[in-house]
């Protein structure tokens, strides 16, 4: 998200800078004037020189930002030059700068922030969408932790997690106890250590929404669900954090919030975190992710 500012800033330092040593160029020649006197005299003006390798530096940085970043990100950003053309007029020229001035700039910073903010979020939600896309399968380990505010203790259970796209996922939970939730297109299998529960989701309203919830989540999905969800991105560190909103009214009465944490570098989610409306806490964490590895069809397996 900062990239581009930074990126931003560093262009219109060189630009104003380039400015600065033009006005000085010409405050050291003679009236402006269509004559040989007055052009010569600017070919052996060094602070022309200058000034033209900052505009050259400029115009190169700026080439390599409109390469890589949208146009509607870089373009508004040109808008911070007006600030420090300000400031470059206090310090180099001793000029008044009056209080609804530097209001105006303000503005203009509050501005630039929101539009690579927006923009950030935006190209965020479609690289975690485009890794979404590209993931054929995933396993891993799973460490989850139920904060339970009434009693307040936590319980830690362990175990592995299989994703196959699009509708294949089995949760299976090996430590302190044994359980395993197999989604297998509309089938549901739910296995204990005493008996075995095959559901139908598409006459499960209940089961439907939570096998809907857990296989975007493990993936990301969620993102492009603005029909459950409405999502904020945010950067933390290391990683994209993803606050999910629910919309309709039977994910409201599940959850308060869903919170998914992404690897900025793989793009893929290590951290859930559902939070329902009691205050109850469950922390999903997501280690040894291995994606796009052959998984057997076993696995997947609801008989």
């Amino acid at each position: 998200m900062w990239k581009v500012i930074l990126y931003a800033l560093l262009q219109c330092i060189l630009l104003t800078g380039g400015q600065v040593l033009l006005k000085f160029a010409l405050l050291r020649m003679p009236p402006f004037a269509w004559s040989r006197a007055f052009w010569g005299s600017l070919l052996v003006n060094w602070h022309f020189a200058a000034c033209g390798l900052l505009f050259g530096a400029a115009s190169l940085l700026w080439m390599y930002m409109m390469k890589v970043f949208p146009f509607s990100t870089v373009y508004p950003l040109v808008s911070l030059s007006y600030v420090f053309g300000m400031l470059a007029a206090m310090l180099f020229f001793h000029e008044e700068v009056s209080a609804v001035k530097w209001t105006g700039v303000l503005l203009i910073m509050l501005g630039c922030t929101l539009t690579a903010q927006g923009q950030s979020a935006q190209q965020m939600r479609q690289q975690i969408q485009q890794a979404a896309a590209a993931m054929k399968s995933m396993q891993c380990d799973f460490v989850q932790t139920k904060h339970l505010k009434m009693l307040n203790e936590q319980m830690v259970s362990k175990g592995k997690m299989y994703y196959q796209q699009s509708d294949k996922l089995r949760w299976e939970y090996v430590t302190p106890y044994t359980y395993t939730f197999v989604l297998n297109n509309t089938k549901v299998l739910l296995k204990n250590s005493r008996r075995d529960d095959v559901i139908d989701v598409n006459r499960n309203r209940f089961f439907k929404e939570i096998a809907r919830v857990m296989m975007n989540s493990v993936v990301g999905n969620c993102l492009s669900d603005d029909k459950d969800f409405k999502a904020d991105l945010a950067v933390a560190g290391n990683e994209w954090v993803a606050t999910l909103h629910p919309v309709r009214k039977e994910m409201r009465q599940m959850f308060q919030q869903v919170r998914l944490h992404f690897d900025k570098v793989q793009k893929t989610v290590t951290r859930v975190e559902l939070i329902e409306k009691k205050g109850d806490k469950t922390i999903i964490e997501l280690k040894n992710v291995r994606t796009n590895v052959a998984i057997p069809a076993e696995t997947f397996a609801v008989r």
